[in-house]
């Protein structure tokens, strides 16, 4: 009976093989498509963390099924994508992106595979956050915004904390840093700017709630000429 029991629970918290190359995430509607299982493994990894750091944090719950297709090529300057309305997100794979991460990035010190986590959860945090209250064209700002927090969250506490030092979260960072123009050119810069702002928060998650219901307006309205 005993070892009855363990094998049932040991099948309830493990991803579950569907074919050979694509595995089911434990308790999710969401499948990974790898021809790497280690691959598919450490994506299911990050979607189980990305699902808890969503209920602790404020970000909406994903709704309905989605598809995570690790792949060797995307667009240039592509770590992931998510394709909106399509329930579709692409990730290249650790060692390939790896191999295109730039030496300057603030990311770079990570690891292959805790780099690539995070950019699931990124990935993660757009198919959440993709019916985001917006009163403009696009609220691209705040989609950002949330993408890349949610992802330096996702690092392990030492990696974490590396992050926060070369983003100078003891500068103060005010709202009007975090521009759109900012985000196009350098989206890096962008990146350790919002996490520096968010981290200048008293309740960081409690901030991100307010940006998810449209309390918190990031963007602003642009004007063409």
């Amino acid at each position: 009976m005993r070892r009855t029991l363990l094998s049932a629970f040991a099948a309830a918290v493990l991803p579950v093989l569907v074919s050979a190359d694509t595995m089911l995430c434990a308790a999710t509607d969401i499948t990974v498509e790898a021809s790497d299982p280690t691959h598919a493994r450490l994506t299911c990894d990050a979607v189980e963390r990305a699902l808890i750091q969503f209920e602790n944090c404020n970000i909406p719950p994903l709704e309905g099924s989605l598809h995570i297709e690790i792949v060797d090529r995307l667009e240039a300057g592509c770590m992931g994508q998510y394709h909106c309305g399509k329930g579709s997100i692409k990730v290249l794979e650790p060692s390939v992106m790896g191999a295109l991460h730039a030496p300057d990035s603030p990311f770079a010190f990570l690891p292959n595979e805790a780099y690539f986590q995070s950019i699931v959860v990124h990935e993660l945090t757009h198919a959440a956050t993709a019916d985001l209250p917006c009163p403009f064209e696009t609220c691209v700002v705040a989609q950002e915004y949330l993408a890349y927090t949610m992802q330096v969250m996702s690092l392990a506490p030492d990696f974490q904390a590396a992050y926060s030092a070369e983003a100078g979260v003891d500068t103060h960072i005010s709202r009007d840093e975090l521009s759109i123009a900012i985000l196009f050119m350098a989206p890096q810069i962008f990146a350790q700017k919002a996490w520096g702002h968010l981290s200048q928060r008293e309740d960081p998650c409690a901030y991100l709630g307010q940006i998810v219901d449209g309390t918190v307006l990031l963007d602003r309205e642009r004007f063409d000429f």
